[in-house]
């Protein structure tokens, strides 16, 4: 069941892809599927989120994290989507049986790098409510990221004859950041980038607005984090600096009638 679909990246060579972060319904336990060509995928492939997706994957030789997969291409069969009914109780069940660490120690286990017991996905409670920092990127890496896009669209239009219609890939010059403290001892708080693809999504939508910032903290603080939602994030770190995480995206259910754990 698909849990996380992170917003899409260009690499050097001018591939666009993007991480996808799954619970697995036999076992339970955490999948990574990477990479996917999300948008170059037929419609009748693209899945969503909290979909059930059986695909064929092999372990990758260069990424050591247990939870890592490559999708073979052409070969996902969509399933059912899982929806809200009952205070999103099928999800909910699901995510729970996933269990939950707290950031301080997800970090210090990849301190030595990863390995085939060391966690590099995971559920993370937060100590009330987060805040949203924005700010601009680094004006040398956005004008690569640029660099990129424009390759890729001039290697296209040369030599695509497909047909397909695809928006170009577009760079957001903003990065949005949680700040927040886990439930760790002594957590002294961690900011960790947000690479949901919702996040940039809802940027897309509000952005030539004058309070566009009000309204992304509308949604990822205000209404996320409500003291009626029971809220938990998604993490993942990066395959080369394996203590360094990342925000995948945000579960947050209805509050089941006892805050602070996703079983009620």
């Amino acid at each position: 069941m698909i849990l996380v679909k992170a917003a899409p990246v260009l690499t050097r060579q001018l591939a666009e892809t993007m991480c996808v972060a799954a619970i697995d319904l036999d076992e339970p336990r955490w999948i990574r599927l990477h990479p996917v060509p999300f948008r170059d995928l037929d419609d009748d492939k693209k899945f969503r989120k909290y979909q059930e997706v059986e695909v064929k994957a092999f372990r990758p030789a260069s990424d050591r994290r247990p939870e890592s997969w490559t999708p073979i291409e052409g070969s996902a069969r969509l399933g059912e989507a899982i929806g809200t009914d009952h205070r999103w109780s099928d999800r909910r069940l699901r995510v729970a049986e996933l269990g939950e660490r707290t950031m301080c120690d997800l970090i210090a286990l990849n301190r030595l790098g990863s390995g085939p017991d060391t966690p590099s996905l995971a559920v993370v409670r937060v100590a009330g409510q987060p805040g949203l920092l924005i700010s601009q990127r680094d004006e040398a890496q956005v004008s690569e990221w640029r660099r990129r896009a424009e390759a890729m669209t001039a290697r296209k239009s040369l030599f695509d004859d497909s047909g397909a219609v695809k928006a170009p890939f577009e760079v957001i010059p903003w990065r949005f950041r949680y700040r927040y403290r886990c439930l760790a001892d002594g957590c002294k708080g961690h900011k960790q980038t947000i690479v949901d693809w919702e996040a940039s999504a809802l940027f897309r939508n509000v952005r030539r607005r004058p309070n566009w910032q009000d309204l992304m903290r509308q949604k990822f603080v205000d209404e996320m984090w409500a003291p009626t939602r029971d809220t938990v994030l998604f993490v993942g770190n990066m395959e080369q600096r394996p203590w360094n995480f990342l925000i995948l995206g945000v579960f947050w259910p209805p509050s089941g009638g006892t805050q602070g754990s996703l079983f009620q």
